[in-house]
């Protein structure tokens, strides 16, 4: 059941040590929560992440109240991360010179997860979101390999499975 997925959430103040604070939590959580032992390379994307949002939180959001790290599993045995701030502002993705020591966060978001996404909130401030995946999860290609496969095998007496097709992509040179 959603409900039984294992979440966390904790609240920083707008201050540069709330990085480091948010990565040892998050790390802590995602061993604690991942099926199998956690590798560097996943360890190191999750504190990546994890750093580069709640980072862009401090600067960006300043003085526009506390930070609030929320982190879950999700159905797929992903894992969620949501850093919510005080300030309405967008992020602002950048490319910046090759000269420049800041600017690459937003890119090294989206190119760690599986998915990134902002919201503004109903109350005021934002919500930046990224999924990562986890040893052990499933993406949504594998998954649909894996719906392929099992619609493929057949039982005796049962009619044999078909994948059903949500929707039609027109195909061009086809009438």
């Amino acid at each position: 059941m959603l409900w039984d997925l294992p979440q966390e959430s904790w609240t920083v103040e707008p201050v540069p040590q709330s990085a480091g604070i948010a990565r040892r939590r998050a790390l802590r959580a995602a061993r604690l929560w991942c099926p199998l032992p956690l590798t560097e390379p996943y360890e190191d994307r999750i504190m990546l992440v994890i750093s580069e949002l709640v980072t862009n939180a401090v600067r960006h959001a300043g003085d526009a109240g506390p930070i609030t790290v929320s982190l879950w599993l999700t159905p797929r045995g992903n894992f969620a991360v949501v850093v919510s701030d005080g300030s309405s502002q967008p992020p602002v993705w950048r490319k910046p010179g090759a000269d420049e020591e800041s600017g690459r966060g937003l890119a090294l978001v989206a190119k760690s997860s599986i998915a990134w996404e902002w919201r503004r909130r109903s109350g005021g401030g934002k919500s930046v979101h990224a999924t990562l995946p986890l040893p052990g999860s499933l993406t949504v290609a594998e998954r649909a390999k894996a719906t392929a496969a099992a619609a493929r095998r057949t039982v005796p007496g049962l009619p044999v499975a078909r994948p059903r097709q949500l929707f039609q992509l027109p195909i061009q040179g086809v009438a």
